[in-house]
C-alpha cells in the first residue's frame, strides 16, 4: 500500500538520483510507471461515483418520504427490492466492463438501499423493536455483497453494522464480553485483509478496538477503575508492536493500520498515568483485573517478537525497549512505589524515556509517524510536569537538569556511533 507521502518522497528522490547519475532516466520512468499501476484506497473516480450513488439514494429516500402515507405496503416493498436488485445489477454490469470504481459505487448504493429497506420493512409490518438484530441483518447482507462483488463500500457498511450490533447487544445484556461478535467479524476481517484500501483497514482496526473496550464490562467501564488504564496501556502496546512488525517486514496493510491507533492509545494512557501519579489523591494503583493479566500476556510476546523478528534493528530495538518500559509503569503502581517521591521520579523518567525511545525508533526506521508520536508524548509530559511539580520547584528543576544532561550525553554518544557506522568500507585492492 503506497501512501501519498511515500510517493512524494520517492518522486523527489528519483529526481535527485537521476541528477547524480545513480539512476538512469529510463529506470526512473519504469519505476514511476510501476507506481502508477499500484492500486489502493478510494481513487477520485470511485469517490465521485460513490457520492453520485449516495445522492441518487437520497433522492429516492426523499421521494418515498414525501409520498409515504399514500404508497401501499407492497409497492413500498417492491421499490426496496427493485432498488437493491437494480443497483447490484448495475454493479455487475460495470464490473464486467472493467469499471471497478463504478461497480463499487453501485454496490455500495445497493447496500445502503438494503439497509434502509430493513428499517422500512420493520416499520411497515410493526415487527418487534430490535435494532441490534436489524444491524446484524444489514451486516450479513453487506458482507455477501462485499464478497461477491468485491465492494469496499459494502465492506465499510458491514463493519459499521457489526460494531453497532455488538455494541447494542453488550449494552442490553451488560455483558463482560460479547463473544458472538467474532462470528461476523472474522469473515469481515478476512475480507479487509485482502483489500488494498486504507479506509477499510483503519475501520476494521477501530471496530476491533471497540470490542476490546467492551471487555471489562459495564460495571468496570462506567466506574472507571484505574486498573482500566493498565489494561488500555497493554492493548495499545500490543497494537503498536503488531503494526510496527508488519511495517518492518512488509506485512499486510491491515496490520500496519494498528500502529497509529496503538500510538494514540499509548500517548493518552501514559500521560494520564503521569498526571495521576503527581496528584496526591489519585496516586493509586486500582484493581488488577483478570483482563490486565490477559492483556499483558498478549502484549509482552508481541514486544519480544518485534525485537526478535524485525529486520531493521535500529528501528525495532529502541521501539521494543520503549514499549517494555511503558508496561513497567502500571507495575510500579501495583508495587506501591507510586506514593513515594522516588516512585514519582521513576514513573516520570520512564515516560520521558518511552517518548525518547519512540523518537529514536522513528528516526532509525524512517517512520515519521513514530517520531511525531514520540515528540507529542514528550511535549505533553513536559507540560504535565510543569503543571504538577515533582515535590518542590527546586526538585523539579533538578529533575529537568539531570534529564537534559542525560539527553545531551545520549545525543553525543549516538552521533559518534552513527559516524562510526556510516564510514565507507575500505576497498581491498
Amino acid at each position: 500500500m503506497l501512501t501519498g507521502s511515500y510517493r512524494k518522497r520517492l518522486e523527489a528522490d528519483l529526481g535527485r538520483w537521476v541528477g547524480e547519475g545513480l539512476v538512469s532516466p529510463e529506470s526512473a520512468t519504469t519505476i514511476r510507471r510501476s507506481l502508477a499501476q499500484e492500486g489502493g484506497g478510494f481513487k477520485l473516480p470511485a469517490l465521485l461515483g460513490l457520492f453520485g450513488g449516495l445522492l441518487i439514494a437520497s433522492s429516492v429516500s426523499a421521494f418515498v418520504a414525501a409520498n409515504w402515507d399514500e404508497i401501499p405496503r407492497l409497492v413500498k416493498l417492491a421499490m426496496v427490492l427493485l432498488g437493491v436488485a437494480g443497483a447490484l445489477g448495475i454493479a455487475v454490469r460495470l464490473e464486467s466492463r472493467g469499471s471497478t470504481s463504478g461497480a463499487d459505487a453501485a454496490a455500495t448504493c445497493g447496500t445502503l438501499i438494503f439497509a434502509a429497506g430493513v428499517a422500512l420493512v420493520g416499520q411497515m409490518y410493526h415487527l418487534p423493536t430490535d435494532w441490534p438484530g436489524g444491524a446484524l441483518l444489514i451486516a450479513i447482507g453487506a458482507l455477501i455483497v462485499a464478497f461477491l462483488l468485491r465492494s469496499n463500500g459494502a465492506l465499510v457498511v458491514a463493519l459499521v453494522a457489526i460494531a453497532a450490533w455488538s455494541g447494542g447487544r453488550w449494552d442490553e445484556r451488560e455483558a463482560n464480553a460479547h463473544l458472538l461478535f467474532w462470528l461476523p467479524f472474522l469473515p469481515a476481517l478476512w475480507l479487509a485483509a485482502t483489500r488494498h484500501n486504507r479506509l477499510v483497514h483503519h475501520l476494521a482496526v477501530l471496530v476491533l478496538l471497540g470490542w476490546f473496550a467492551t471487555l471489562p464490562g459495564q460495571y468496570a467501564f462506567f466506574r472507571f477503575d484505574y486498573g482500566l488504564l493498565a489494561y488500555w496501556l497493554a492493548v495499545s502496546v500490543l497494537f503498536v508492536a503488531l503494526g510496527a512488525l508488519a511495517l518492518d517486514r512488509g506485512g499486510p496493510g491491515l496490520l500496519t493500520a494498528c500502529l497509529p491507533w496503538g500510538l494514540i492509545g499509548l500517548i493518552l494512557s501514559l500521560n494520564v498515568e503521569l498526571a495521576r501519579i503527581l496528584d496526591v489523591n489519585e496516586a493509586k494503583a486500582g484493581t488488577a483485573l483478570w483482563l490486565n493479566y490477559f492483556a499483558y500476556a498478549l502484549a509482552l510476546p508481541a514486544v519480544i517478537g518485534l525485537g526478535l523478528l524485525a529486520r531493521e534493528r535500529r528501528f525495532a530495538l529502541p521501539l521494543g525497549l520503549a514499549l517494555f518500559m511503558a508496561l513497567l509503569v502500571p507495575v510500579l503502581f501495583w508495587s506501591g512505589g507510586a506514593v513515594s517521591m522516588t516512585g514519582k521520579i521513576v514513573v516520570a523518567a520512564l515516560i520521558l524515556a518511552v517518548a525518547i525511545g519512540i523518537v529514536i525508533a522513528g528516526a532509525g526506521g524512517g517512520v515519521r509517524r513514530l517520531s511525531i508520536a514520540g515528540s507529542t508524548l514528550f511535549a505533553i509530559a513536559i507540560v504535565i510536569l510543569l503543571w504538577q511539580t515533582i515535590g518542590t520547584l527546586l526538585d523539579q528543576s533538578l529533575f529537568f537538569l539531570v534529564g537534559g544532561a542525560l539527553l545531551i550525553g545520549l545525543a553525543s554518544g549516538m552521533r559518534r556511533l552513527l559516524a562510526k557506522f556510516s564510514k565507507p568500507a575500505e576497498v581491498v585492492p
